[in-house]
């Protein structure tokens, strides 16, 4: 019997890898998207079936819920997966109508509340003992004269409009808060910074109960300043096994879930930067190192019986395009150069010789965007750049 799953935002890197990973026999696979076939990634894959286009925003996370509802009460599928974020959140929000059509694995909508919102989870975690940075909520100027200590990062707590901006002093403090003051309809909240590596904790969550975990640690990320990872390795540390189970656990979650922590290397300990209820951009190293995430979910929302899966391979992965090459680009050099040409046994790529289209894709988006950075520097560095 095949299994039919529809699987969201088509664009995204990690909606590719769940395409590959369900390349049974046993699966159909169809694609969701807001932007048209062509400049959808997951479309070339030889693993899609069919994609669909929807027409609403994917931030309208009522209108875009509506939209998947239509295509499963037209169509039956076994399993509907989210992928990105508002995805996650339509889902979770209108999670019982969605019931009525297929199958998924998603949290409560007041357990995403408090995963999503980084002023709610920044408090969740402080009450659990699990260290995070120096945060202040930012209701007015008057709040600046708390922050003794830069730099600082500022950002909305629901992520609006994707503002994330380092700040050095005050005056890059009081510019970026006026900005983002006019598009955030959240608290917005500043963090002192982290220096440090980037790594992360990943669960799959049954009803509170964690099923599957897996953690990484960032080699090279995109911006160069931080940001999600264009190479990363397996990784395994007690302390931050435990802080993130410890989180995922009391919150009971429901679904997949990315905790997200920078190691401090001042205070010789992890600290939570944000909560991403969703599929992880990096989910290729995960289910090369031998956790198959996107099937384990099917299963469980196919009410299989699953054994907790608690080892995995030490590999490193790397997203040579376009992430990697927006990395060598934005600093160039000849020494980063030979870096990026050097290759290993134990490292994977995003190359996959049996799927070959979307990386011709990724490589074609990769040049344009380079060229688009040689004459807007902002590119090289959204966020801002650090003064040493």
């Amino acid at each position: 019997m095949v299994i039919k799953i529809l699987v969201t935002d088509g664009s995204n890197k990690n909606t590719l890898a769940v395409l590959r990973s369900l390349r049974s026999e046993r699966y159909l696979t169809d694609l969701v998207n807001v932007y048209p076939r062509l400049f959808t990634l997951g479309s070339y894959s030889r693993y899609c079936n069919k994609t669909y286009r929807l027409k609403s925003k994917i931030s309208n996370i009522d209108d875009y819920a509506k939209e998947l509802i239509n295509i499963l009460e037209k169509e039956i599928y076994d399993v509907l997966i989210p992928v990105g974020l508002y995805s996650y959140l339509a889902v979770s929000k209108h999670r019982s109508e969605f019931e009525k059509y297929t199958r998924i694995l998603v949290p409560d909508w007041d357990k995403m509340q408090i995963a999503y919102n980084k002023d709610i989870s920044m408090e969740f975690a402080k009450s659990l003992d699990i260290p995070i940075p120096k945060t202040t909520i930012l209701h007015n100027e008057v709040d600046f004269n708390e922050i003794i200590k830069f730099p600082v990062v500022i950002k909305s707590s629901d992520d609006s409009g994707g503002f994330v901006k380092y700040c050095n002093n005050k005056r890059e403090l009081e510019d970026n808060f006026r900005i983002l003051k006019n598009s955030s309809k959240t608290n917005i909240i500043s963090q002192e910074y982290i220096k440090g590596f980037g790594c992360g904790f990943y669960g799959v969550y049954s009803e509170g109960e964690l099923i599957a975990h897996f953690l990484h640690k960032r080699i090279k990320e995109f911006p160069i300043t931080g940001g999600s990872s264009a190479v990363a390795e397996s990784y395994f540390d007690d302390r931050l096994f435990k802080y993130g189970k410890v989180l995922c656990d009391s919150l009971k979650w429901n679904g997949p879930i990315m905790v997200e922590f920078k190691y401090d290397t001042e205070e010789d300990d992890y600290k939570l930067i944000e909560i991403n209820p969703k599929l992880w951009g990096s989910l290729d190293l995960t289910i090369e190192s031998g956790v198959n995430v996107p099937d384990i979910l099917v299963n469980k929302a196919l009410n299989k019986n699953i054994n907790h899966i608690n080892t995995y391979k030490y590999i490193k992965y790397r997203w040579l395009f376009p992430d990697e090459f927006k990395v060598l680009m934005s600093h160039f050099s000849i020494r980063s150069l030979c870096d990026f040409l050097k290759m290993d046994q134990n490292t994977r790529t995003n190359f996959y010789w049996i799927d070959p289209l979307p990386f011709v894709f990724q490589l074609i988006y990769s040049l344009v965007y380079t060229m688009s950075m040689t004459f807007n520097n902002s590119k090289k560095f959204p966020h801002g750049k650090l003064k040493k």
